[in-house]
């Protein structure tokens, strides 16, 4: 089986196990251990924004959200952004 990591649409963090919506729109429940948030839950249950979420994240400094999954070495919050702004752009 392949192994296939996707992208937080929030943060850009490149590892998530699956993909934050699915074919049908539904969130993966799946929480963003860079920035911490949760696929379906922060957005639909709770109404709140990608770009909500990342400006908070940003104003408190761009944490790593997880206490049980290590932070990658070299993970550069303040890079995958600029990625992530490339990714938009296209």
């Amino acid at each position: 089986m392949k192994n296939t990591s996707h992208s937080c649409p929030v943060c850009a963090y490149a590892n998530l196990k699956e993909a934050p919506r699915s074919s049908s729109d539904g969130g993966s429940l799946e929480i963003c251990p860079a920035c911490g948030f949760q696929f379906g839950v922060s957005d639909d249950d709770d109404g709140i924004s990608y770009d909500e979420w990342r400006e908070d994240w940003l104003e408190r400094g761009m944490e790593w959200s997880s206490t049980g999954i290590k932070k990658p070495k070299g993970w550069d919050p303040k890079k995958a952004l600029t990625s992530l702004k490339k990714m938009k752009l296209k």
